[in-house]
């Protein structure tokens, strides 16, 4: 079976490759993945802490942390070692697949699932969250969208030369009805946006080629004007930075 051209089992292991080599340095790729104003926005959103939660595909742990210091009884789950080798310093993390969560049905009263969906089978881990959540638990997701539909397909050709094993390219619209036709039904719903140097993702992204790096911070910095306007792309001194557009959704899963 593929998708969007992929073996599904040959993408599974590319990906454990790609974020086995940028495990170490992963923190510092992007400004998202320690913002404080992002990370926040999830703890709030997980209400008070009430039983076990699960920080799926936790990367370096850092949600799963902060949910942690908040009262929470955290566990992880990721696909890659050495990404689990880095966030079980904070909280109990087993390895696997986000298809195939190896936890009791209604165990969870909280998933947490940020920027990774689209790197996913989205039906089958929705299927998943689902069991395992506990009646009533919540399900938070994030990710980066376009602003509107007037950066939506530069920003699409940017991701897919950046990362030839994304799934899908979400959009605010998409990801939501996807959700709703899962039966998860969404509470509350966040944006906010992250500024980020364009240099430095690549920078922290060896998995590419130098020609790849390149190209997509030749596409972010000599972007369509309506692009270039919405993000605030900007040049410093040869250092591009645009402001990166985050959703953040608060659910909880009715059986249709």
């Amino acid at each position: 079976m593929s998708i969007n051209g992929h073996s599904i089992s040959g993408s599974a292991e590319k990906i454990k490759e790609q974020f086995k080599i940028r495990a170490q340095k992963f923190d510092l790729s992007a400004n998202w993945i320690k913002d404080k104003q992002l990370i926040d926005a999830h703890t709030e959103l997980s209400g008070n802490p009430s039983g076990l939660a699960l920080d799926l595909c936790c990367g370096t742990g850092r949600v799963g942390k902060a949910l942690k210091q908040k009262g929470w009884d955290v566990k992880g789950l990721d696909i890659c070692r050495n990404m689990a080798s880095i966030s079980v310093d904070y909280f109990p993390v087993v390895e696997g697949e986000a298809e195939k969560l190896p936890f009791q049905s209604g165990s969870f009263n909280l998933v947490t699932c940020r920027q990774t969906m689209q790197f996913l089978r989205t039906k089958e881990v929705l299927s998943e969250i689902s069991r395992i959540l506990a009646p009533q638990g919540v399900f938070i997701i994030s990710l980066t969208v376009p602003f509107s539909d007037l950066d939506e397909d530069w920003l699409r050709k940017i991701h897919f030369v950046k990362q030839p094993l994304l799934l899908k390219f979400y959009n605010a619209e998409n990801l939501k009805q996807e959700l709703k036709t899962a039966g998860f039904l969404i509470q509350e719903t966040r944006r906010l946006t992250v500024r980020e140097s364009i240099n430095r993702w690549m920078d922290y992204a060896p998995e590419l080629d130098v020609q790849i790096r390149r190209k997509v911070i030749s596409m972010v910095g000599n972007a369509p004007v309506e692009y270039k306007r919405l993000r605030d792309v900007n040049d410093v001194d040869g250092e591009i930075f645009e402001d990166w557009n985050w959703i953040i959704l608060k659910t909880v899963f009715r059986k249709i």
